[in-house]
């Protein structure tokens, strides 16, 4: 054999190699895709239901905080009381609505943190389907595919 078809062989072999050792990666790269999907869509469910969750807590606390007030001021009015003072359990109740909204807010802010890293990963996808596409118009189809997800799970 010559020396040409050596080296012809040994580049062979080492492309062959190559190409399973790549073959392989995109393997391994796939699932892990799916992983961070599967994540992202983890985290939203779970901040969506602590943001259900919350809200639930601020109406009942409002709820209880108006029958309070009705029943204090029903209290005073049979007893000819015409003190306006604060009511402890109300005061109480608004610093826990308080503190609920604060919660609230930040989960909010958290929701909008992860429909930006949904449309980021929404947009390698997109931009893997199909290549043509320009900047603006994957941005535009990975928002779309965001909100029709945070749709889904109830959180627009």
């Amino acid at each position: 054999m010559s020396e040409f078809e050596i080296q012809n062989n040994e580049w062979r072999k080492r492309n062959t190699a190559e190409s399973r050792e790549n073959s392989i990666e995109g393997r391994e790269k796939t699932p892990d895709e799916q992983e961070k999907k599967a994540a992202a869509r983890e985290r939203a469910e779970k901040v969506s239901k602590e943001v259900q969750s919350t809200q639930k807590q601020m109406q009942n606390i409002m709820a209880n905080m108006q029958q309070v007030i009705k029943a204090v001021q029903a209290i005073r009015a049979q007893l000819k009381l015409t003190t306006n003072a604060a009511i402890p359990s109300v005061v109480r109740d608004q610093k826990a609505v308080d503190a609920l909204q604060k919660k609230l807010d930040n989960l909010r802010g958290e929701l909008g943190d992860l429909r930006q890293a949904l449309i980021i990963e929404l947009k390698k996808d997109v931009g893997q389907q199909h290549p043509q596409m320009n900047e603006s118009e994957l941005e535009n189809e990975a928002s779309k595919r965001a909100d029709s997800t945070l749709r889904d799970l109830g959180l627009v």
